[in-house]
């Protein structure tokens, strides 16, 4: 499977959306159901957020750094986004905040690739769902480990998240 990575435009927002909202089903399909998580009212959700972040001149664009995985037809299949920690406490500068991959794309290097291009090897942190044991044996096989904090989001409280480091 072959691949390319890129800074997405505007113009990618709406299939940046489609992969993001795939990736939460894939992820978090277990705990969350509905069209409010999966359908197309969180599709749209997504799009308007995506079109904020990736708008010059926003606060999200001017403080992220965003990468896309494309296909080889060009259409997007990876996404990543990092930003300051918004941590209280912050134990890195940086924090990978959004790594989705299409399921479809599991195992084909392109979520390394995404994390690679975004962050190098620099130290960084991030928050993963705590049940979620496929993302943290990738995290771990990228450097990062857990450092004992944990947080529960009021939003999903079946999905407590623990915060990897490296």
């Amino acid at each position: 499977m072959s691949f390319t990575i890129d800074v997405p435009s505007l113009e990618d927002a709406p299939a940046i959306a489609r992969v993001h909202v795939r990736g939460w089903e894939v992820a978090y399909g277990h705990a969350l159901s509905g069209e409010e998580w999966f359908g197309e009212p969180a599709i749209q959700r997504r799009t308007a957020q995506w079109t904020r972040w990736l708008t010059p001149g926003t606060p999200e664009a001017d403080a992220g750094t965003f990468r896309i995985g494309r296909d080889e037809y060009e259409v997007p299949v990876g996404l990543a986004a990092s930003w300051a920690p918004q941590d209280a406490e912050p134990v890195r500068e940086r924090e990978l905040s959004v790594l989705y991959v299409v399921a479809e794309w599991h195992g084909s290097g392109l979520g390394r690739a995404l994390v690679e291009s975004l962050l190098g090897d620099a130290p960084a942190s991030l928050w993963v769902a705590e049940d979620n044991a496929r993302a943290r044996r990738f995290y771990e096989k990228l450097g990062f480990a857990p450092d004992g904090a944990r947080q529960i989001d009021e939003r999903w409280p079946q999905l407590p998240d623990i915060r990897m480091v490296r």
